[in-house]
């Protein structure tokens, strides 16, 4: 199986520093769906994770000030990775691990 991903966000050396060079609302739209789509995977793996990741991020119309901040911040710090993997650090960190 073949899989292409004509995203930049997906390409090989795609990390932090690009991504910070996007528009703050660029940024909250990555940070938001990879939010969500952790918070589907851990639903179906470990529900309590997935209300985690809920209450710690977000709030009642999107994607918290909290959330964002604190991912931007950690992004920040790790620059030279992909901002996905950074994204499961910062949630590991609020809700525990995954598996």
């Amino acid at each position: 199986m073949t899989a292409i991903c004509p995203q930049e966000s997906a390409a090989e050396g795609f990390n932090g520093t690009e991504f910070l060079q996007r528009s703050a609302d660029r940024q909250r739209a990555y940070i938001s769906t990879q939010l969500v789509m952790a918070s589907s995977i851990a639903a179906r793996i470990k529900p309590a994770m997935a209300d985690c990741i809920g209450s710690a991020f977000f709030d009642g119309t999107g994607l918290s000030e909290t959330g964002f901040e604190t991912s931007i911040e950690r992004i920040r710090e790790f620059n030279d990775y992909h901002p996905s993997s950074v994204l499961v650090v910062v949630i590991e960190s609020q809700c525990g691990p995954f598996n």
